[in-house]
């Protein structure tokens, strides 16, 4: 019998939206070169033509005073900055909507109360890269959605999302001085780890009143002594000790320069709406006026007509682009994030692997600023070592069922999973894995899917179908087959 029951209704996270659009940078771009470039050229050449038509009627005319030939003056571009205004004024009803309901909008970040728990990792017989295994898996458990989990399931009215935020995760040495919410230094002492691989870690949590604050840091405990538990035989056996936790009202940049930004873009399209207000209404007034062909014609700048058009051009490139972008992220049916997979998909995710792109692109600094920007320190951990990871989730994952023979099957391109199974097969001792396999489109690969143990879906964010997903994880389910997790890439 299928035990999955497609019930998860998907939620869009305003930035999550963002970062999309964000990483798409250079087609918003391109958009607003071409639309400035097509809207001035076009206004140029019409600007040019109709001097040489005032011109030319000019020369002709013998007609003087009263009979001299007049002209109604049109704007065209009056349309453009109309439409250019309607789109801006949408925009500012969404971005006005998110500052009045947000949780994180509406915290005073200079009173913010914040609870810190530092954790030791005992692990004497643990080399370094067990060290950075742990380290990695308790940093992926505090960043990906788990501790968040946990912390509204003790009482917290805010979506995950917003909760997922309000965590931050360090594993540096830390100055050994903070400022609290009236600017003064309190004194605070960590205990630095090894000069290889780090043994510390602090896990920063924000709450919206002291009560809230204290009831995060026990449920915060509770959750890392439970995982700690799971991880004695994935990775290594261990203690985790809590050294220290501590509650204080602080001043939080990072949610300060977070609200300022948004309030700063809020204030910056609101401007450019009243700047483009009031060119129309320049626009209209002049709209109906009369000039005299002949002596007296006015010439329009072309120049000043074309930059003119290309502002508006610009400003419509970016809406268009944005537009578009907004309708492929709604409908496109793909795997664009990996936020509230287990709930969406009836899974879990052992684990999201990223390489990084050998090709040098230009301004790619930019894509991997980005990059930093929503992942955070998380970005820092190299391919190999999220290889490992998620090969420890799934040796974890079998070990439960004494699983040996897994199938490996998803809905990407054979060539590149082919090319991951090669280096996360290396990392799976006493665990036989299939090639790659394609069960939703080849009949010879679902019947097979009975002599294995269970199955591990590998997919790609980006190029997986989310319906698709969903349909082999129903396949499996109908089968009785264990579904182990998925691996995204």
């Amino acid at each position: 019998m299928n035990e999955y029951q497609e019930t998860y209704e998907k939620e869009i996270s305003l930035i999550e939206l963002m970062f999309y659009c964000l990483k798409k940078w250079r087609w918003i771009v391109t958009a607003m070169l071409v639309m400035a470039v097509l809207a001035g050229g076009y206004k140029y050449r019409a600007t040019v033509k109709d001097n040489a038509a005032k011109r030319e009627a000019e020369l002709n005319s013998d007609i003087k005073g009263e009979n001299q030939k007049k002209e109604v003056v049109t704007n065209p571009n009056i349309e453009y900055y109309e439409l250019a205004i309607d789109n801006t004024q949408q925009n500012l009803d969404t971005m006005k909507d998110y500052i009045d309901n947000s949780v994180i909008m509406n915290l005073d970040a200079y009173h913010l109360n914040t609870g810190i728990l530092s954790f030791y990792i005992h692990a004497d017989n643990a080399n370094d890269a067990m060290l950075g295994n742990l380290m990695a898996a308790y940093k992926t458990f505090a960043t990906d959605g788990r501790l968040a989990e946990a912390l509204q399931a003790a009482g917290s009215k805010m979506e995950t999302s917003e909760v997922q935020y309000l965590i931050k995760f360090d594993t540096e040495e830390l100055s050994a001085t903070e400022q609290n919410a009236n600017g003064d230094a309190t004194s605070t002492v960590l205990i630095a780890g090894s000069q290889k691989k780090p043994t510390v870690f602090q896990v920063q949590i924000t709450a919206e009143n002291e009560k809230k604050c204290k009831t995060y840091i026990e449920a915060a405990e509770k959750a890392f002594n439970e995982y700690s538990q799971e991880l004695q035989g994935k990775i290594s056996a261990h203690e985790l000790e809590l050294l220290s936790t501590a509650q204080t009202e602080r001043i939080d940049r990072d949610i300060e320069s977070y609200q300022t930004n948004v309030l700063y873009n809020y204030n910056n399209q609101f401007s450019s709406l009243k700047t483009m207000q009031s060119d129309l209404k320049t626009l209209k007034e002049q709209e109906g006026e009369t000039i005299v062909v002949g002596n007296e014609v006015a010439y329009a700048s072309p120049v000043t007509a074309a930059v003119k058009y290309a502002i508006v051009g610009l400003v419509l490139g970016a809406f268009l682009a944005a537009f578009v972008l907004v309708v492929i992220f709604l409908m496109s049916g793909r795997l664009e994030s990996t936020d509230g997979f287990r709930e969406e998909y009836g899974m879990p995710l052992l684990g999201q692997v990223t390489k990084q792109d050998g090709k040098k692109r230009i301004f790619g600094f930019i894509d991997k600023w980005l990059v930093r920007l929503q992942e955070g320190a998380y970005a820092d951990i190299t391919y190999e070592e999220q290889v490992k990871i998620a090969a420890a989730n799934l040796k974890a994952a079998a070990k439960e069922g004494d699983l040996k023979k897994i199938m490996l099957a998803g809905t990407i391109a054979k060539e590149e999973a082919e090319a991951f199974r090669a280096e996360f097969a290396k990392e799976l001792d006493g665990i036989t894995l299939s090639g790659y396999e394609r069960i939703v489109f080849q009949a010879s690969a679902l019947e097979e899917l009975d002599s294995y143990d269970g199955v591990l879906f590998l997919e790609k964010q980006g190029t997986s179908y989310s319906k698709m997903i969903k349909k082999e994880r129903a396949l499996a389910a109908d089968r009785d087959v264990k579904v182990l997790g998925a691996v995204v890439l």
